[in-house]
Formats: C-alpha cells, structure tokens, sequence
C-alpha cells in the first residue's frame, strides 16, 4: 500500500524537475561582449632610466671609475614645454656628505620635441669612492632614481 502512494509523489519530483530543465534550458546564456576604447596617449613623465659614462649613452653602467663623468639618461613623453626637470645628485656613504642633501643640483626647462634627456655631472678631482644615487624631478614631484657606485 505503501508503495501506491509513494509513486504519484514520485511522478510529480520527476516531472517538476524535467519541467525545471526545461525552463533554463530557454533561458539563454548571457554573453560579455569586450568594448573596445580608444587607447589613450600615455601619462606625461619620464621613464626607461639608466646611466653610462659617456654622452651618447651608449656605455651604460652602474659602476664609474673615479675619473669618470656620470650621465643619466631617460626617456620623456606628452610634457608640456618649460616643465622643469632636476637632476640631484647624493653621495650616500661619502665621509664628510649628508646623505639626505643633495651635493649637486641640476636644472633643465624642457623644450618641445624632445624625447630623450640627461645630465651630466663632472668633477675636477676623482670622484670619492663610494656609493651615490642620483634622483629625477618633474615639476618639484620625483619621477626616477638611480643608484651607482664608484669604484
């Protein structure tokens, strides 16, 4: 008796849960579709950093001899002419030099169509030896640094 109950209930479970296949199987599936935008020109600033020891850039390094110049080289985009970059210049374990002052600045007022500048820092004595960074300024705000040593 048990048993002729139990199989209209289970005929109705069955059904209801065919029936629920059904309905999503209507249901479409939602799709993403990417939108494209535009790209946008990069921010304006300073980028791709490193120094060398000659003017071209071409001999890059991170270590100089005594006698050499320090150039530092970085590439700029979307700035405005007359924005002023600065270069500082700090000698970190140097005797005698406040490694939080800066013992040189340099500064340039960018002009139009320039995409790659550097500085130049030279020296009438040999350079102490030890370990210096130099840092990059845009408008008063820090946009690089790069350490170096002289040995």
């Amino acid at each position: 008796m048990k048993n002729k109950r139990l199989y209209p209930i289970l005929c109705a479970v069955v059904a209801l849960f065919i029936a629920s296949l059904a309905c999503n199987a209507l249901v479409p599936t939602p799709t993403v579709t990417p939108t494209l935008t535009p790209s946008q020109p990069p921010a304006p600033g300073a980028s791709n950093f490193y120094m060398a020891t000659d003017e071209a850039g071409t001999n890059r390094t991170t270590v100089f001899s005594p006698t050499d110049d320090f150039y530092v080289f970085f590439d700029v985009s979307g700035v405005d002419a007359g924005a002023n970059f600065q270069s500082r210049w700090y000698a970190l374990d140097i005797e005698g030099e406040d490694p939080n002052v800066p013992f040189q600045t340099i500064d340039y007022p960018y002009e139009s169509g320039i995409s790659n500048i550097y500085f130049q820092l030279t020296n009438d004595e040999p350079w102490p030896v030890g370990n210096y960074k130099v840092e990059i300024y845009m408008n008063d705000v820090k946009v690089g640094e790069q350490a170096f040593s002289v040995q």
